[in-house]
């Protein structure tokens, strides 16, 4: 099952290119080859889980020198599902939003490569194979950020992301040396029980490597994952790449930090006798996440900068969950953490999807020219308003359950001080959310919402698809927390709460 998921993803990028190739001219309709990839994708996962009955499947694609190994369970399951659904949406909405660019057959194959490496990611039971498909991930949204290259902006952001995230990448490969030095083996169930191992000799000398590696892959992740203080390459990537891709970056991308996090750190922290001194950075990195960007959102007047500091402050909501995990609550810490990965995963999709769709009307990221917009062009409005108001934690969307998990986490684990920093930094981004909000629809159109063009049929088709999903999840979040409680069981068994 493993592999036939990857040689869904590899056949279509490889077949990409020879399909743009015969398309000539009409190259702007791979979008639909692509998104019919994902579908089947997706359709073959749940299918195949159907039909067996069982999740548990482990793949071996080699043994020697370094083992590489594959495995599907229920954390790989929940992060394919995440990335494969907003990947499908997004692909639906590159064929309008993209269908005037040049070089489309580059930028499906870059697509598709980026999506394939996320996959593998999920399904990565060692650090090599982690590593291979994290560089296949990262050099594609590289590229992909810098796909307009006729333009400064995307060129400088690409390199400002390339260089920072190339020594985050640069930092878990030497983490990844060390393991092997010290291990033997790069697998996570061998890398766990050397820390165990370690965790019985006393002395604080015995505890240094471990804390050295745990150490690296936090920076390295966290890089990715874009929490303080390594944030900075975010808000020029993510409003400099085509908004597609800004939906992937910001719903899905920064969170191969987080499953890094989850795969490997976490199991090696709860293992450590004095992991609370892991938990005390995680804990002051959270408040510094939420609070820091959420004070710079409300000086933002470029739509797409507002979304992307918005970004950074709901990765230090999914840091109370992995904080929580470190002081006590693991299997609540961890499932709300995904929870909240999930909802914004799909809140930010749609935010940054919306957005597109405005800048295909308009032309235009200035706040202040969208003042009226709800009047003129009702469906991208109201999308854009729905996904705010999910990621600012409205009932009944999926942004409210997973922030009301991620506070009784910490509640849980006794967090109080993390809790209401949490719910402060949540009511602080509603008021520039309503801010937003009041000027799409209770302000004079401006000139350029009155002189504005008519969305192209692809793009409402991906909003609507995607508001449909939140209003789902929304009314019935179980399915949401179905799928990230089964994870958590992975890294955090039922009897170590």
């Amino acid at each position: 099952m493993i592999e036939n998921i990857l040689l869904i993803m590899g056949v279509g990028a490889f077949v990409t290119p020879l399909l743009g190739y015969l398309l000539g001219d009409r190259e702007r309709y791979l979008g639909v080859f692509v998104a019919a990839v994902h579908l089947f994708a997706l359709g073959y996962i749940y299918w195949s889980l159907l039909m067996r009955g069982t999740l548990k499947d482990m793949f071996y694609l080699f043994s020697s020198p370094v083992s590489s190994i594959l495995v599907f369970d229920p954390l790989s399951l929940f992060f394919v599902t995440v990335f494969l659904i907003v990947g499908f949406i997004a692909s639906v909405h590159s064929i309008g939003y993209m269908s005037h660019d040049r070089n489309l057959t580059i930028y499906y194959t870059l697509f598709l490569l980026m999506m394939l490496g996320l996959v593998g990611l999920s399904m990565a039971y060692d650090l090599f194979t982690f590593f291979v498909f994290w560089e296949a991930m990262a050099i594609s949204s590289y590229v992909l950020v810098a796909f307009r290259y006729h333009l400064d902006e995307p060129v400088e952001a690409g390199m400002k992301y390339l260089i920072m995230s190339g020594v985050g990448s640069l930092l878990v490969l030497y983490a990844i040396t060390l393991v092997y030095g010290f291990v033997g083996s790069l697998r996570v169930d061998f890398i766990v029980q050397y820390v165990m191992a370690y965790a019985t000799f006393q002395g604080i000398e015995y505890l240094l490597v471990p804390a050295m590696i745990v150490t690296l892959l936090l920076v390295g992740f966290g890089i990715k994952a874009a929490y303080f203080p390594f944030w900075t390459w975010l808000p020029d990537a993510h409003p400099a790449a085509p908004s597609p891709i800004s939906a992937l970056l910001s719903g899905i991308v920064i969170k191969a930090g987080i499953l890094g996090i989850m795969r490997f750190v976490l199991p090696m922290i709860s293992n450590i006798p004095q992991a609370t001194a892991f938990g005390t950075p995680i804990y002051v990195v959270a408040i510094l996440t939420m609070t820091v960007p959420n004070i710079i959102a409300l000086m933002q007047d470029d739509i797409k900068r507002l979304l992307a500091y918005s970004s950074i402050v709901n990765i230090g909501f999914i840091l109370i969950g992995i904080t929580s995990y470190v002081y006590g609550s693991p299997y609540y810490g961890a499932a709300s953490a995904l929870s909240h990965v999930f909802s914004h995963a799909l809140g930010k999709g749609l935010g940054f999807l919306a957005v597109g769709g405005i800048i295909y009307s308009l032309e235009t990221r200035e706040i202040k020219k969208l003042r009226g917009l709800g009047r003129h062009r009702p469906l991208t409005a109201l999308a854009l308003t729905m996904a705010l108001l999910s990621l600012a934690g409205m009932p009944p969307l999926p942004g409210f359950w997973s922030k009301w998990l991620l506070i009784l986490s910490a509640i849980h684990s006794g967090l109080w001080w993390l809790a209401f920093v949490g719910v402060f930094n949540s009511v602080l981004a509603v008021l520039y959310y309503l801010w937003l909000i009041q000027r799409l629809f209770f302000a004079e159109p401006t000139e350029y919402v009155l002189q504005s063009r008519e969305v192209h049929p692809a793009i409402k088709v991906s909003l609507m698809m995607l508001m449909g999903l939140m209003v789902i999840i929304g009314l019935y979040p179980q399915i949401m927390y179905q799928l990230s409680f089964a994870a958590a069981s992975v890294i955090a068994p039922l009897l170590h709460t």
